[in-house]
């Protein structure tokens, strides 16, 4: 699921893996970030864990991902990807508490259904 939502959502918008600013992955587990940097293309298959190590996912990084904490570690009531649809609209209008400065797309990327459903949406702050 991860691997059809991500590049759809991604063309229909017109964009490319290098234009993302902010990323925002569903994390109730600890693996799913993984998951999602190499399924939605932003990392070759077992590269991620590499990408992660070398801090391109942290503030400052390449590619800041879930600048608010997370799943894990923000909260996870049940609900959480209206939470990370939340921060990528923090995100685009510069009011997130961990701003990526700059931020022009931001892509945000859940799942559900037992990993058997997911959904991607594109955010930006300037129009096409």
């Amino acid at each position: 699921a991860f691997r059809v939502a991500g590049p759809t959502a991604m063309q229909a918008a017109g964009i490319k893996h290098s234009d993302v600013d902010h990323l925002m992955i569903y994390d109730a587990f600890a693996h799913l970030p993984l998951y999602g940097l190499e399924d939605l293309g932003f990392c070759k298959r077992g590269e991620a864990k590499d990408f992660i190590w070398e801090r391109n996912t942290a503030p400052g990084g390449k590619l800041p991902l879930n600048t608010n904490g997370g799943g894990l570690s923000y909260t996870h009531t049940g609900m959480y990807g209206m939470f990370a649809l939340q921060e990528s609209v923090r995100q685009m209008r510069g009011t997130a508490p961990a701003q990526v400065p700059g931020a022009k797309i931001s892509v945000c990327h859940g799942v559900g259904g037992m990993f058997s459903a997911s959904g991607t949406v594109v955010f930006s702050n300037e129009r096409p």
